[in-house]
């Protein structure tokens, strides 16, 4: 009798994962393969010439190149910042991210935001930061397994890759690992991913005020804790700017407003938006795009990774979050003045200026927990805490 079950059960099993593998192919569906979402870039800038350009601002670790669609009038003095997909099979942030783009140039004369968004600032939209991760996931289907739904091609978690300095007494069960192999393995080195340097290189060349960082999913949005040596006074740019961020995106947000969580930046440890507000005072926050409903356990859905991690009807939730986030990064702009805070930990930016240069063979340091710390190594193995916005931060 068990061994009936046991075999009916496996072939249940076997069935769904064949329909998954039949139902769940990417192309023809509603995500474009990475190359189309690139040259989607292109066609916004012959569409509007006057108003956008592309540019490379680097290369992923595979050769890839790493583009960005600039946005606004040559000489708007401000800067503001939104990016996508660092994750490899995180499509959804990549689509969100392209649509913003669009949206800011079809209503750049009917959207009083947008408007006065353009009026002041450039919009620097990289809707795609890992390239090669994201040609992986494309290429496999979606069938990849934990540590590739997020690595480079070196297998490195670009969001745990970025400078931080001692991750203090309590760390979350998803900080950047030390371990090779590990889903959130951060790297041998701080920046030692291309991509990552590229995107250190860009924030250390140009004062950003306000940055929005695109993930899937959970529909929380992820913004540092001013605590800390993260706290310069409710006058201070970037606390001004984050404090506006979440009730202007909620207010905005269709049918669905997502919750605001402040993680202290150390708990994670590596990840891109307390980077930027530690090493160049960028107020910066991660918006974690959609939220799962029933259609998520469909076999189509429920044993593919890239179903898992993405809507399958992603226009739906670009027309929830595209308006709030155009939106709150107005009120961003309001809030800095244009001008970002003052940077809590400077040191961090300066190994990413164009001055430090590339790293060489030569340069890793003999202890990269070490060099990742601020001098301070730091064990992977710690016991489970409950710490405030310990949700996943993608």
């Amino acid at each position: 009798m068990f061994e009936a079950l046991l075999a009916t059960a496996a072939a249940l099993y076997g069935t769904a994962t064949v329909c998954a593998w039949c139902w769940g192919r990417l192309e023809g569906g509603p995500y474009p393969s990475p190359a189309e979402a690139d040259a989607e870039l292109d066609r916004l800038a012959e569409a509007y010439p006057s108003l956008c350009r592309v540019e490379r601002y680097g290369h992923s670790g595979e050769g890839r190149p790493l583009r960005a669609l600039r946005i606004g009038r040559v000489g708007a003095p401000a800067r503001v910042l939104v990016t996508g997909q660092i994750h490899a099979v995180e499509f959804v942030s990549g689509f969100v991210a392209r649509a913003l783009a669009r949206a800011a140039l079809e209503c750049a004369e009917s959207s009083e935001d947008v408007r006065s968004l353009l009026s002041r600032a450039q919009l620097v939209v990289a809707p795609l930061l890992n390239p090669d991760g994201a040609e992986r996931v494309w290429r496999s289907r979606g069938w990849v397994g934990v540590g590739a739904m997020r690595h480079t091609s070196a297998g490195v978690d670009p969001n745990r890759n970025f400078p931080f300095e001692g991750p203090g007494p309590k760390r979350g069960w998803n900080s950047g690992r030390s371990r090779r192999g590990t889903a959130y393995y951060r790297g041998p080195e701080p920046l030692s991913e291309p991509e990552c340097q590229a995107v250190a290189q860009l924030a250390a060349s140009e004062p950003f005020c306000a940055a929005v960082h695109f993930h899937s999913f959970g529909a929380v949005v992820f913004q540092p804790a001013l605590e800390g040596v993260y706290d310069r006074g409710e006058e201070d740019p970037a606390a001004r700017g984050l404090a506006a961020f979440g009730g202007a995106f909620r207010s905005r947000q269709r049918f669905c407003a997502y919750r605001v969580i402040e993680e202290p930046p150390a708990v994670i440890a590596g990840q891109l938006d307390a980077y930027l507000l530690g090493a160049f005072g960028t107020p910066s926050v991660t918006v974690e795009v959609s939220k799962p409903g029933l259609r998520s356990l469909w076999p189509s859905r429920l044993l593919n990774p890239f179903w898992l991690s993405n809507p399958d009807d992603p226009s739906r939730w670009a027309a929830n979050d595209v308006e709030a986030a155009l939106h709150a990064l107005r009120a961003m702009l309001d809030a800095t003045g244009g001008v970002p805070g003052a940077p809590r930990q400077p040191a961090l930016g300066r190994q990413g200026s164009p001055s430090a240069g590339p790293k060489g063979a030569g340069d890793e340091p003999k202890d990269p927990d070490a060099a990742q710390h601020g001098g301070q190594a730091v064990d992977d193995e710690f016991a489970p805490t409950t710490v405030r916005g310990s949700r996943e931060q993608p």
